[in-house]
């Protein structure tokens, strides 16, 4: 039982430690010409903005209330990067998801 129990935590120790790689795609384009078109075509604001401990770019999340759309930046003042898009967001302060 005890080396049961070993072999266990072992395992699990490894898998907590292992590191995953994802290839998701990210893209990056002119920050001025991103933030027109969320704005134009996506009518996205400005809901919350966070600037990077290390390269001081900022991180931004756009949201258009009434569709629930939403789009995470990367941004920097030249050049953007869209880390993710998606729909049905919801604000939920104070609450875990």
């Amino acid at each position: 039982m005890r080396s049961l129990l070993l072999a266990f935590l072992v395992c699990s120790s490894s898998l907590a430690n292992a590191q995953l790689q994802y290839d998701y795609p990210i893209i990056c384009y002119s920050t001025e010409k991103i933030i027109k078109s969320l704005t134009d075509n996506f009518k996205e604001m400005l809901t919350w903005g966070g600037k990077h401990n290390s390269d001081n770019s900022v991180y931004s999340l756009w949201v258009n209330e009434k569709t629930g759309s939403w789009t995470l930046l990367k941004m920097a003042p030249e050049v953007s990067c869209i880390l993710g898009v998606g729909l049905e967001s919801k604000l939920q302060l104070g609450n875990p998801i």
